[in-house]
This record gives C-alpha cells, sequence and structure tokens, in this order.
C-alpha cells in the first residue's frame, strides 16, 4: 500500500489532482491515500470527488488542518505535533467526534505555533522549541542545519506561551 506525498515546497514537484484519480482509480488496492502540503485547500474536494471517499486524505499543513479536515480529510501529518503532541492529538479528536467548537479552540490556541514553526528554517524552530517543552532536549543542530535566528525564537517563544506551553 502507498500513500502519495505532495510537499511542492521541499520536493519541487507537485502531484496535480487529476493524475492522482487516474493513478487510483488504475491500481484502488495500491495507493490508498495522500499526504498534501500544497495548502490549496480545493484539492481536498477536488481528490475526494476524483479518488472516493475511502481515499484517506492527510493535511500536510497544521495551519490549515481544520479547513482540510472540514473539507474530507482525515488527519494531519504534523510538525507542532513535535513540540504539542496532547493538543494536536486533541484537536484531531475532536474534529473526530464531531466536535467543531472544541477543534475550532484548539486550532486557535495552536495557530501561532503552528506559525512560528516555520519563521526560519526547517527544522531549527521546532529543535529550538523542543528545548523549551521537553527538559534535557539537546540545543543545536548539526551543519548544514543552523539554529534559527532571534526573530524565530521570539516567534516561537510567544506562541509556545499562547498556546499554555
Amino acid at each position: 500500500r502507498v500513500l502519495f506525498r505532495s510537499v511542492p515546497g521541499r520536493t519541487v514537484t507537485d502531484i496535480q489532482p487529476a493524475t492522482v484519480a487516474r493513478i487510483v482509480t488504475a491500481f484502488p488496492d495500491v495507493f490508498i491515500g495522500i499526504k498534501d502540503a500544497t495548502g490549496q485547500l480545493a484539492r481536498v474536494t477536488e481528490q475526494r470527488l476524483g479518488c472516493g471517499e475511502r481515499f484517506v486524505q492527510l493535511s500536510g499543513n497544521d495551519e490549515t488542518a481544520l479547513a482540510f479536515n472540514a473539507m474530507g480529510g482525515v488527519g494531519c501529518i504534523s510538525v507542532t505535533a513535535n513540540v504539542a503532541p496532547r493538543l494536536c492529538a486533541d484537536f484531531q479528536k475532536s474534529w473526530a467526534a464531531g466536535d467543531s467548537v472544541g477543534a475550532l479552540a484548539l486550532h486557535d490556541r495552536l495557530f501561532a505555533l503552528h506559525l512560528a514553526m516555520f519563521t526560519d528554517a526547517s527544522p531549527g524552530p521546532v529543535k529550538y522549541a523542543m528545548t523549551k517543552v521537553r527538559p534535557g532536549f539537546p540545543e543545536g543542530v548539526r551543519l548544514p542545519m543552523t539554529w534559527p535566528g532571534e526573530g524565530s525564537r521570539a516567534a516561537v517563544d510567544a506562541a509556545l506561551e499562547k498556546a499554555g506551553l
């Protein structure tokens, strides 16, 4: 079983919904879903209509996961969950249980953190955030990665505070 990944920001390639639908239709027992990190929410509907209800769609963007789920997605391959696993799990659980009010409240609580994770080159902000929420987490990164700049660290600190972390 295969899960497509459409992450143009990292791979500089994009799998169009029509292409996904053609492949899934030809091999329905092989291709079971997609991680879509394009940020193009209309694709959720395009892919659901083209690939069927059983085709699993996972958001690759934390900040759009609520809308992604509302359009037919079933979860998120999350960056923020590295830093706030319980809150991210509770968000998905709330949505799956039909608690859109609870899901929206958690989305709002986590929103600044979702954005802060990408205020500098990845994975710098995530690693920095981990040093704040997990005592003993090693500080620093190996070259060629770089530690996030002062502005990014300030954004992460403010987002962690807003999230109650």
